[in-house]
């Protein structure tokens, strides 16, 4: 098992990719240029006073690849605090490995392909096959760990840093002024979240990534391409593709929605505040009908997308 000494990094990033882990459907995808970031304003609509800047973020990137648009730096400018899902500098990588491999190893004498369908499994062959990672080094994983595993190291494969992503842009921005940070989630609290996944719907969230025709890169880059054309309803095609089939919902309401409604719970907790808190969580869980912007909208916040111009 000396390959699982890569996990450390990879749960770093992977944890905080939950926030888009299904594979963008394999077709074609142009993106529309609507002038927007991805970067939304929402004042407080119940008359206390609090005010947030929503971001969408893309958790892991290419050196010099998402450029922040002039409009989300003057929004964290003004902004009193930081809201993220995780932050990332709290965590301890060690302990992280050793909860990592508490929760996500089977239990001695067990095999992964002794659990999966047998579709899964094959599923599973051929992608580890493709990345060059032995199959035998997932055998005594979970299939939650295994799908973790997987998509970093094809991301990673493709030149993706989690360094390079916006959330850490903007933690590092933010120790440097002395903003205050909250955490949403907590990396411990994900883990478990995935860990305490029923099993057939552990393997089914393996068969939803595995069963993709596109990689991971390039699935990513059509996502950051939908990002920085602010077309949040094409990164909602791409990202929530497998939201509307029966057999893969359950997935994404695991990895999503719940999350979304507990994330807008928070959220409205802080407009009660008379502050401004600048909020960066997943792309995919800002967009769709499930999503934050919508969530909130419902709560009776008044939400508008802003431009990439700074003037607004």
């Amino acid at each position: 098992m000396k390959r699982l000494s890569l996990l450390p990094s990879l749960l770093l990033t992977a944890l905080l990719g939950v926030g888009c882990a299904s594979t963008p459907a394999p077709r074609p995808y142009v993106p529309v240029d609507t002038g927007h970031a991805f970067l939304w304003e929402v004042k407080d609509g119940h008359g206390r006073g609090g005010t947030a800047y929503l971001v969408g973020s893309i958790h892991m990137g290419k050196t010099g690849e998402l450029a922040l648009p002039p409009s989300m730096e003057a929004a964290f400018a003004k902004s009193d605090a930081l809201v993220v899902e995780v932050d990332v500098d709290k965590v301890d990588p060690t302990a992280m490995q050793k909860l990592a491999l508490e929760l996500g190893r089977l239990p001695d004498g067990q095999r992964l392909s002794q659990r999966l369908d047998p579709v899964t499994m094959r599923l599973l062959g051929n992608a580890a096959q493709r990345m060059g990672l032995p199959l035998s080094n997932l055998e005594p994983l979970r299939p939650w760990l295994v799908g973790m595993v997987l998509s970093v190291t094809e991301l990673q494969q493709a030149g993706y840093q989690q360094g390079e992503g916006i959330d850490r842009a903007f933690l590092a921005r933010a120790h440097d002024a002395g903003k205050s940070i909250v955490e949403l989630e907590t990396a411990e609290g994900q883990l478990r979240m995935l860990a305490g996944t029923p099993d057939s719907l552990q393997d089914l969230m393996l068969r939803d990534q595995l069963r993709r025709d596109t990689n991971a890169g390039a699935a990513l880059d059509q996502v950051i391409s939908a990002w920085k054309a602010g077309d949040a309803d094409g990164l909602a095609s791409l990202v929530l593709e497998g939201a509307d089939d029966a057999t893969y919902r359950p997935v994404y309401e695991r990895i999503y929605f719940e999350r979304n409604t507990q994330m807008a719970t928070r959220v409205d907790a802080l407009l009660a505040e008379p502050r401004t808190h600048f909020i960066v969580v997943g792309a995919g869980h800002v967009v769709g009908p499930k999503g934050l912007v919508a969530l909130l909208q419902q709560q009776g916040h008044t939400v508008r997308q802003l431009s990439r111009d700074a003037a607004e």
